[in-house]
């Protein structure tokens, strides 16, 4: 079982946000950290050199908040990475920066993860910003090709009530025990964004740690406004990373498999479209199916390109996993 090797400081939290041209709700994500019952011992703005003036804005009303400037667009896991290594408490609290939280935010986290010593992380609640009555995304869940997706998404407000396991948490606002990433090691720069989260959920689940889902942890998350919701960067981007998922973590039997369901998911979503439904239907009123198909074979060659640096990471990775080797077949079947 994995073991807990807190530092004493239990309530301590971190709130790290990582800004990319965050306007206005940056502002608001700012106020509603300041608002929390548990309040963070400190708050950090990571900014990947945004050009909306959002930063000037943060320094002039909020002078107590850490500002860190990246000089580039280091994306999400080299913004976190930063973060993180930036402050000195038990907890760390990932947050996007169009994201808000409930007053009591913080302090659910904080009080599930702490309910047995090998939770290694917290999944809050989160529902759609401009319409509160629905959810986004309430835990992580793992499909049999990499690709993972919110469970509960567009889904009414007063379900998934339950505190319970699920996979990993959604990283729009998450809790992580800081030594542990630390321990496991941060997050990978190479995905830039998407998947980051799942990623970091491989990895401490396959070392013995778990993620508990908080219910009363609320959160409200304006999805995808950073990048766009149904975009060619968003597509290449969560089907590359979801390739270095499997190269990452996948036993060579599961890796093959992959193949497989990845054919059949995407006979699927094309069917689905057709119907209008779905996230392909969205992209389609934009692009054609042939572009589309541009986009995917661009993603596959280029995580194909890579490969020698994802195995290499597996290797590194599985030096220190050897006790948890049988874990991943339960772990699919489980939360698959």
């Amino acid at each position: 079982m994995a073991r807990d090797q807190s530092t004493g400081n239990d309530q301590r939290v971190g709130a790290i946000i990582i800004n990319y041209n965050g306007g206005e709700p940056i502002l608001e994500c700012i106020r509603s950290l300041q608002r929390q019952t548990l309040t963070p011992a400190q708050i950090v703005v990571v900014d990947n050199q945004s050009t909306d003036g959002s930063l000037k804005k943060v320094r002039n009303l909020f002078p107590d908040v850490t500002v860190i400037e990246t000089g580039y667009n280091a994306g999400w896991g080299v913004g976190c990475n930063v973060g993180i290594k930036s402050v000195n408490t038990e907890y760390v609290a990932l947050i996007n920066n169009d994201a808000y939280l409930d007053v009591q935010c913080l302090e659910e986290m904080v009080r599930a993860v702490q309910l047995q010593p090998d939770y290694g992380s917290c999944a809050s609640k989160i529902f759609l910003w401009d319409d509160p009555g629905t959810i986004e995304v309430a835990g992580v869940m793992i499909y049999r090709d990499g690709s993972s997706f919110g469970r509960g998404r567009l889904q009414p407000s007063d379900r998934y009530n339950n505190l319970e396991e699920v996979f990993c948490a959604s990283d729009c606002c998450s809790l992580y025990r800081r030594h542990l990433l630390l321990k496991i090691g941060l997050y990978d720069p190479d995905f830039f964004m998407y998947c980051d989260d799942t990623d970091i959920g491989w990895r401490l689940q396959l070392t013995g740690w778990k993620c508990v889902y908080a219910p009363k942890a609320m959160a409200y998350h304006a999805h995808s406004r950073s990048s766009g919701s149904y975009t060619d960067f968003k597509a290449y981007h969560v089907e590359r990373n979801r390739l270095y998922l499997c190269l990452k973590y996948f036993p060579f039997p599961y890796l093959v498999a992959s193949i497989f369901f990845s054919g059949y998911r995407y006979l699927y979503q094309v069917w689905r479209s057709r119907q209008g439904k779905g996230a392909l239907a969205k992209y389609r009123k934009e692009r054609s199916l042939f572009y589309g198909l541009r986009i995917l074979m661009k993603a596959h060659w280029h995580a194909l390109k890579k490969a020698p640096t994802m195995i290499r990471r597996r290797r590194e990775f599985q030096a220190m996993t050897h006790p948890y080797r049988g874990r991943f077949g339960k772990l699919l079947h489980r939360f698959g």
